[in-house]
């Protein structure tokens, strides 16, 4: 198989409904008709399984196949919490529908392994490992620290910080420790401003000192190169991704080889092949916020969704053409 793409289902929701096919993924296959490929979708509701004495064989919606026989993979599901990874979704309405679930939790862990151990003629692009090391905030923190990058000053804990590092602050930005944002399915918990006196929630939170800028960007790493993306920040919205009803002001924009070169060796530090870093540039320098393994382009201006796809695709081309 020449690729695999293992993605999110199409429906899977979110605040704003599903999010779709995020990475056209089947506009790119359908693009080249001599590729053996076809797309997993975690969560799916057809996805078949058959381990015997340590050969994984899959179908989804077609024939069966090896998962030791794919040259190229590429793991980018939306959200990597496990209760969204799984091979195949639970039906609610069977018996025991829980106890169904957890059979599936060791299936799924053992594909993510075998996605992991490809090497040499085959690859995968954006390991699971890597991809949940990313994507768990202080897990990534570590790694690229350790690496020697330079991260605002972070600290996680139950309140507003009352002594020690932050503690100075009269106002902090405070974050959810977890990828997911949505406390339930109509109310959103983006980054938020909390003063020493507001409310603060019982549980871990994330807290820095706040930013300022008048943009905010989204950088693309995509294999070797970045595409950086302004967003507009409105000075009453902290989180980008509610400006202007979900849809912020943005543009693709020139930054310099030195930021370039960082955010490449960011990527590489923590073993992804494609990455979208958040950050803010102030006072000469940019500010990293974080790096998503699997952050996508729905949100943005149609002009520059059309670039960053492309960018995308061709990436995907040149590896599995390399394999």
């Amino acid at each position: 198989m020449d690729f695999l793409a293992v993605v999110s289902r199409p429906d899977f929701p979110s605040g704003t409904g599903p999010v779709g096919d995020y990475f056209n993924l089947r506009g790119l296959i359908e693009r080249h008709p001599e590729w053996d490929a076809t797309i997993v979708e975690l969560n799916g509701r057809s996805t078949e399984i058959d381990w015997c004495d340590g050969t994984l064989m899959l179908r989804n919606g077609r024939t069966w196949f090896d998962l030791c026989d794919v040259r190229t993979a590429l793991f980018m599901p939306v959200c990597l919490e496990i209760e969204e990874t799984q091979v195949r979704v639970t039906s609610q309405t069977q018996p025991w529908p829980r106890f169904a679930a957890e059979q599936w939790r060791p299936i799924s862990a053992l594909f993510e392994a075998r996605l992991d151990a490809m090497t040499g003629e085959r690859t995968c692009l954006n390991r699971p490992s890597a991809t949940r090391a990313t994507n768990n905030k202080l897990m990534q923190f570590e790694i690229l620290r350790a690496g020697g990058f330079q991260l605002p000053l972070t600290r996680v804990l139950q309140g507003f910080p009352t002594s020690g590092p932050l503690a100075e602050h009269t106002q902090l930005v405070a974050k959810n420790v977890s990828e997911g944002g949505w406390r339930s399915a109509t109310e959103f918990s983006p980054a938020r401003v909390i003063g020493r006196d507001d409310a603060a929630e019982s549980w871990p939170t994330l807290w820095q000192r706040p930013i300022v800028g008048p943009l905010e960007l989204r950088c693309y790493v995509i294999g070797d190169s970045v595409t950086a993306v302004a967003l507009e920040r409105d000075p009453d919205v902290l989180d980008v991704r509610e400006a202007n009803g979900g849809r912020p002001v943005g543009a693709i924009v020139p930054i310099s080889d030195t930021w370039s070169e960082n955010l490449l060796a960011m990527t590489k530090a923590l073993g992804l092949d494609y990455a979208v870093v958040d950050a803010i540039p102030a006072g000469g320098e940019l500010h990293v916020l974080e790096v998503n393994a699997n952050g996508v382009w729905w949100f943005l201006p149609t002009d520059v969704v059309a670039v960053l796809e492309a960018r995308f695709h061709a990436w995907i081309e040149s590896t599995v053409h390399r394999r």
